[in-house]
């Protein structure tokens, strides 16, 4: 069954002092709007309308980024939740099923909560939760399944504030039901605002049903209202995260030291040990290891994969088998064949290395394809950067690489050669030669005495 959903998302956001708009600051990488629209689409949402107010073109645009299906509404003045779903009133024109408003601040919330108001019976279908400490919240008085009303805790009786169900603001209507008693609403209050949770007095004067489904989980009614209250919001989501790797067969180490984002996807038998960052898209295959202190971003690894401690990457494919690190930083672009390893202190950079290739420590690879069975000795360079151009460094297959080489690009290493160690590579090397490119070594016997007996009276003539 399918509905439609309404997104409250034009509010300022005082208490969070800042020029962003409130639902587009960030928990675990992603805007707080990102995950109510997730969520309102995989309880099955038809239609997704989302309101927006302040600083809407920011808003539109991470829209336009992510959910491009997304239609907007804008709701010049912030009136009340009554007056933003009026905004969106023409959007509704002519449509018979349910309308589920949800709030834009609340990236908590389920799809399976979303989905039980939007399929349960009812004109008005109310979401609740209990608590053992609803102070703050409305309560919510019913007779069986049915809402009686929902008393705000200013205005509550103590009887009435012993009640532990309290209302999440997230409702479901009967389209045509909502768009009739929409103009019935009144700002008769101190703030002059039109608020949405008024419409259960209408519909129960007009004799409408009015019902309440209660949440498995109190959390995912919480709104963040302040920076306090978003790293708090962080932290369950980064819970909720871990928890499902953990039942899917991952193992986590120091998991209250993880940090996941949604999108990451990691296989079973994998081992994380945190402190550890895994951001963006990032696949993680089966059968991997990942130490602590790594930053992995929008990479693909996969498996039998080992990252040791502190290694970054970012849009970086390692195929089964790799390794890196520790200590190693992989740029965009970097490919890691099978049973490629890229060591301590090594840097990559659009870089290619084939099966079994390895750079084991202290070197840059950069605009480059390292061939199958190649060794890169430490302290090797490609310098792929004139200072105007990137150029392309090219080495071949079972090629032995000396340390300290400069490779000045463009230039081409055939398969089986050599380069001495300390040479510096300015033109092709062909197949199975030996490059040496040195300046000639000159011994002067005896002169390092004079240079420090020079050094010792120009120091005592200062003196």
């Amino acid at each position: 069954m399918g509905f439609k959903a309404v997104i409250l998302a034009a509010g300022k956001g005082t208490r969070f002092k800042s020029e962003l708009p409130k639902v587009l600051h960030k928990v675990l990488g992603k805007p707080m709007l990102w995950y109510v629209i997730k969520a309102a689409k995989e309880a099955g949402a038809e239609d997704v309308i989302v309101v927006v107010g302040h600083k809407k073109e920011l808003v539109e645009e991470f829209l336009k980024g992510e959910y491009p299906d997304v239609k907007t509404v804008y709701q010049e003045e912030q009136l009340g939740t009554g007056h933003a779903v009026m905004c969106g009133a023409e959007l509704l024109k002519g449509y018979s099923g349910k309308v589920v408003v949800l709030n834009g601040d609340a990236p908590l919330i389920r799809a399976e909560d979303i989905r039980a108001i939007a399929q349960t019976p009812g004109d008005m279908v109310v979401l609740t939760a209990e608590t053992d400490e609803p102070t703050g919240y409305g309560r919510v008085v019913r007779d069986g399944d049915e809402v009686l009303y929902i008393v705000e805790e200013k205005d509550a009786t103590e009887e009435e504030k012993r009640i532990k169900e309290v209302n999440s603001g997230v409702y479901a209507f009967d389209c045509e039901k909502l768009l009739s008693t929409l103009s019935l609403l009144s700002n008769d209050n101190a703030q002059g605002e039109y608020y949405l949770p008024d419409l259960l007095k209408i519909f129960k004067e007009k004799g409408y049903k009015v019902v309440a489904v209660k949440s498995r989980d109190f959390d995912s009614l919480r709104g963040v209202n302040n920076r306090c209250e978003l790293s708090v919001v962080e932290g369950i989501l980064r819970d909720r995260i871990v928890r499902e790797l953990q039942l899917s067969g991952v193992t986590v180490h120091q998991p209250q030291t993880v940090y996941i984002e949604p999108e990451v996807k990691v296989g079973r038998d994998t081992e994380i040990f945190g402190p550890v960052y895994l951001r963006g898209k990032t696949e993680i295959g089966e059968g991997c290891y990942v130490g602590p202190y790594c930053d992995i971003g929008d990479s693909k690894i996969g498996e039998g994969v080992k990252v040791e401690s502190h290694c970054w990457l970012r849009g970086a494919l390692l195929e089964d088998g790799s390794s890196v690190g520790p200590f190693a930083k992989l740029r965009p672009g970097t490919v890691l064949k099978r049973g490629a390893r890229v060591g301590t202190f090594v840097e990559t950079k659009n870089a290619l290395l084939e099966e079994g290739a390895k750079a084991n420590h202290l070197t840059y690879l950069g605009d480059c394809r390292v061939g199958r069975e190649t060794n890169i000795g430490a302290g090797t360079i490609t310098c792929n950067y004139d200072g105007f151009n990137k150029w392309f460094t090219d080495i071949g297959e079972r090629v032995f690489v000396g340390s300290n080489t400069l490779f000045i690009a463009p230039v081409k290493v055939g398969d089986g050669a050599i380069t001495a160690a300390g040479s510096v590579i300015t033109s092709d090397v062909p197949e199975n030669a030996l490059a040496v490119a040195r300046s000639k070594q000159v011994n002067y016997p005896g002169k390092a005495e004079v240079i420090r007996e020079k050094a010792r009276k120009k120091k005592e003539g200062r003196s």
